[in-house]
């Protein structure tokens, strides 16, 4: 199946990220969540869910069947769900690599990428769908984008149309952040989106806290999750920011490598 094969225009992009050690990884409910999630974007596409891929193999190919391969499934690494992917542009993918480790890191990540064309559904249904997700299995960073079709939901990055192919490179960017993203418990981001689901580290900085509060809407999901939502022309105006700048993994030219702290989140997450 070629999942980059794309004619609409724009996607929705949710990412939600929660950090893990062995013991929590181990815990997570992969199951749960894939069944959750294949619900919530059901419910609110009218999309069939049509093809599965369980720790990088094909699965059934029936709804039922992949049910009944997820339950006799020891452990859930990897998984992909496709609605038709190939016709609509809508799937998801879910990660739990610390379950894959041998000699495993201090900490990793859980995280869930899901892409839906903006055909299918409104700003309105992408939030519910993302917050469901936070408050059923505490999810404690993410944001949402939209993206024009011709770019990767896993790099964010356009690609590149080869003779045979299209597709991404990983590059330096890309592994920045998997290697860096502890350090979304210590007040860190990703960088800035339109949607962005923040803890309550990142209102420990009190210059960050005030830079929310002036600008955009910010409303309180749970206990520890707050959404901040920016309009395009507040976007472009904070996306240089020196103090949204201090506190991106991710930047133009990659400053926050050269920290202190980057050595220190390498370290928990190095593998």
């Amino acid at each position: 199946m070629n999942i980059f094969k794309r004619n609409r225009s724009e996607n929705w992009i949710i990412k939600l990220f929660k950090i893990t050690d062995s013991q929590s990884a181990e815990l997570f409910d992969m199951e749960n969540c894939i069944l959750t999630t294949i619900d919530s974007i059901t419910q609110r596409t009218d999309l069939p869910a049509t093809d599965f891929d369980i720790n990088y193999k094909n699965s059934n190919k029936t709804l039922n069947g992949f049910k009944k391969a997820l339950k006799n499934q020891k452990e859930i690494v990897y998984n992909f769900v496709g609605f038709d992917s190939d016709k609509t542009n809508t799937y998801f993918t879910i990660s739990n690599p610390m379950l894959n480790y041998t000699e495993k890191p201090k900490t990793s990540k859980i995280d869930i990428c899901i892409q839906i064309s903006s055909d299918f559904l409104n700003q309105k249904s992408i939030e519910q769908i993302a917050e469901q997700l936070i408050d059923g299995y505490e999810f404690e960073y993410g944001f949402i984008t939209k993206l024009p079709a011709n770019y990767d939901s896993f790099t964010e990055r356009k690609m590149k149309k080869g003779p045979f192919s299209t597709g991404v490179e990983v590059n330096e960017i890309h592994h920045a952040w998997t290697f860096h993203s502890v350090g979304i418990r210590e007040g860190f981001i990703k960088r800035l989106y339109s949607f962005n689901y923040l803890n309550s580290s990142h209102f420990a900085n009190a210059d960050f806290e005030y830079l929310v509060l002036n600008h955009g809407i910010v409303e309180k999901l749970t206990s520890d999750i707050t959404k901040w939502t920016l309009n395009t022309e507040q976007l472009d105006r904070l996306k240089n920011n020196k103090i949204i700048n201090e506190i991106s993994i991710i930047t133009p030219r990659l400053e926050f490598l050269k920290t202190d702290k980057a050595k220190a989140f390498n370290d928990k997450m190095k593998i």
